[in-house]
């Protein structure tokens, strides 16, 4: 494999300044979450210029190609959507033109996710342009509205698709570092009910923000959480409260209380509702994983409840074997795998259809969706050459 890691590495170097134009083309497609359309199109026809096979668009929108006719498929994941862009107060430039200064790349999505994808499409060309597309089937996607509702439409991707791979590596910032895990989450609602009236005679009725304030500090005074020995411990905080009043001048009838639950040993939907009976029982309040219903670009509609579990993947498992191999051979350095702190497509692909799962990818997480998005040149050349090298040597461990 070393001299194919060598062969990999020449080729991402022949290719950097293509690769560095893909992505300032990429970047200067807006595709905020909803709104992917025009960059999806885009990439549909890069990839088929590209060589890709079976290059298509899903009915949620996702853009899925193939390289390859290898015994093992290997499915790479990178979301298109990004958030606003922010204003050229912020970034000091339009954030939709990507500047170069000093070795880096800035703009929106660099980071977050549009490196990473620019990345993959090149990793997928190495291997085919190498004459390697025998070893391993490499399927490309580049997946919609990741930032809202993570996991949903790759759900619906592999739904439509009908077969899922044997592996998933997700493309996401990790400071390049392999990723064998990270938290789930879930929203929860808890309504607290009262009786409205008007605020001159409150006394007729029952004041349910002031009934809702023993239950929000119950939840943010918890602390009694599982703890994985990797992920560590999970969390609730409360971050948002509606009142249902009709007026300022009424007491609130009903007050939703939503809490953000960080799952780090994989707790059931169940699991997360009982562990709030003692926090909300007195009161009356009835706790319930909050439904969120969703349309993407193409207009299909997606029902997602706001329930997406932790994954953790044993570090000799050999797909993680397979990756840290790969990150060795490109980079010349070892490392051991780390997790993330935030949700990925991982938290349906491997978390919920148990597909092996791996993360990795250029740039710092810390830096996604602030007007500081900026990524190294060479971190994006080098992971490109890491996507492809990881593929191949998985490939082959299992052909």
């Amino acid at each position: 494999m070393a001299s194919t890691a060598e062969r990999i590495r020449g080729y991402m170097a022949a290719h950097k300044q293509e690769m560095i134009e893909f992505l300032g083309d990429l970047v200067s497609i807006p595709s905020t979450t909803y709104h992917e359309e025009q960059a999806v199109l885009w990439l549909k026809n890069k990839l088929t210029a590209y060589g890709y096979d079976k290059v298509s668009i899903d009915p949620a929108g996702n853009c899925l190609a193939a390289i390859g006719r290898g015994k093992t498929t290997v499915l790479c994941d990178a979301h298109i959507d990004t958030v606003e862009p922010g204003t050229e107060e912020a970034w000091g430039f339009n954030p939709l033109e990507m500047k170069i200064f000093n070795g880096a790349l800035s703009g929106r999505g660099v980071v977050d996710d549009k490196g990473s994808l620019a990345a993959l499409v090149f990793a997928g060309r190495a291997l085919r342009d190498l004459g390697l597309e025998n070893e391993v089937t490499f399927l490309l996607s580049a997946s919609v509205a990741e930032e809202d509702v993570e996991g949903s439409c790759v759900r619906a991707m592999m739904e439509h698709a009908g077969t899922l791979p044997d592996a998933v590596i997700v493309a996401e910032p990790s400071n390049m570092m392999v990723v064998r895990g990270h938290k789930g989450r879930a929203l929860i609602k808890i309504e607290v009910l009262g009786k409205a009236a008007h605020a001159s005679a409150a006394h007729h009725g029952e004041n349910a923000l002031i009934k809702s304030l023993p239950v929000i500090q119950a939840i943010d005074s918890w602390r009694d959480f599982r703890e994985d020995p990797f992920l560590g411990k999970g969390s609730i905080e409360v971050t948002k409260a509606v009142c249902d009043t009709p007026s300022l001048n009424t007491i609130p009838g009903k007050v939703t209380v939503f809490a953000d639950r960080r799952i780090s040993c994989g707790e059931s939907k169940q699991q997360l509702l009982d562990e709030l009976a003692p926090l909300t029982g007195s009161t009356g309040a009835a706790a319930s994983i909050d439904i969120e219903e969703i349309t993407t670009y193409t207009g299909h509609r997606i029902v997602q409840e706001n329930y997406f579990p932790s994954w953790v993947m044993d570090e000799d498992h050999p797909l993680i074997a397979s990756a840290l191999e790969a990150r060795r051979d490109i980079t010349g350095k070892d490392s051991h795998a780390v997790r993330w702190d935030f949700c990925t497509n991982a938290t349906y692909l491997c978390g919920i259809a148990g597909i092996p799962s791996v993360g990795f990818g250029p740039g710092d997480p810390a830096l996604c969706h602030g007007s500081a998005e900026v990524l190294a040149i060479d971190d994006l050349v080098c992971a490109s050459a890491v996507f492809a090298q990881a593929a191949l040597i998985f490939g082959r461990k299992m052909g």
